[in-house]
């Protein structure tokens, strides 16, 4: 790795200040009031209840432990410039029910920006995005 290398990892640390910590299951977050997690850089993530709510009627309950909020959707050149992927094959099955697609879950999905847009407008609270590069 050279130096250029280590400025643009610093960048990339920094552009992903705002994820959490540790991501929740959402049976966590349903027992909530205010659902809400703790930030790197120490704020606090702040989850919509209706938009658990929305989830938790898709989500099959003995699932709920293993569905980890916030969706994380990865932005990274690895699958080109308007593609992102969604890991976790609870989160995978959500977001292609959410979005009706005619993908299979798995591990991962891919998704494209129209997609990803339209994952953003339905849950803008439990989706975040994170910045992703292999050096």
């Amino acid at each position: 790795m050279d130096a250029g290398d280590g400025v643009f990892k610093k960048l990339v640390q920094a552009m992903n200040r705002s994820l959490p910590e540790r991501r929740r299951s959402l049976g966590e977050l349903m027992r909530e009031s205010e659902p809400s997690l703790k930030s790197r850089n120490g704020s606090t993530i702040s989850i919509d209840k209706k938009e658990l709510e929305m989830i938790a009627a898709i989500v099959p309950k003995y699932q709920w432990n293993r569905l980890m909020l916030p969706i994380i959707i990865e932005m990274t050149p690895d699958f080109g410039a308007n593609a992102a992927r969604i890991r976790g094959e609870v989160e995978c099955s959500l977001v292609i029910k959410l979005l009706e697609l005619k993908k299979s879950a798995d591990k991962f999905i891919v998704l494209y920006m129209h997609e990803i847009k339209g994952l953003r407008r339905m849950l803008p609270t439990a989706t975040q995005y994170g910045f992703y590069v292999s050096l």
